[in-house]
């Protein structure tokens, strides 16, 4: 089952330091730890840039082993690949942690505001940490 835990509150309260302890702590429960950074949409895909380049080139498809190997993956397939690799059944024992998801969605002056939910895997196993100024999030 997945488990999806989002820590919020006021800014500079220390919920990164709380994610860091939790992910030094316990990393050892996890096959895989991820540090997405959540502060943007654009530093988001980025992040999963950086992840899917981590990834075991055997379990991805060819599309995202073609570009990976080009070393010019695009955002959009590196999206698409970790959220593939995350949902693999016999791959359930990761911890996702995307900080500082702080833009509300539905705010309209905001262009760099995001739903994370679409960057989240489609998969009900796997762990997830979201750390975020926004209590709306606390039901993901």
């Amino acid at each position: 089952q997945r488990k999806v835990v989002v820590v919020h509150g006021l800014g500079g309260i220390g919920k990164t330091q709380l994610a860091v302890e939790f992910a030094r702590k316990h990393h050892y429960r996890f096959s895989a730890v991820f540090w997405l950074d959540g502060s943007s949409e654009a530093s988001l895909k980025q992040s999963f840039v950086n992840m899917a380049q981590r990834l075991p080139r055997s379990e991805l498809t060819a599309e995202g082993a073609a570009q990976l190997s080009d070393a010019t993956i695009e955002a959009d397939v590196a999206v698409r690949e970790c959220q593939r690799w995350l949902s693999i059944p016999s791959n359930p024992h990761w911890l996702l942690l995307i900080d500082n998801v702080d833009r509300d969605h539905r705010d309209p002056d905001d262009p760099q505001a995001y739903n994370v939910k679409v960057y989240l895997p489609h998969a009900d196993h796997g762990s997830i940490l979201v750390t975020s100024r926004l209590s709306s999030l606390q039901r993901l």
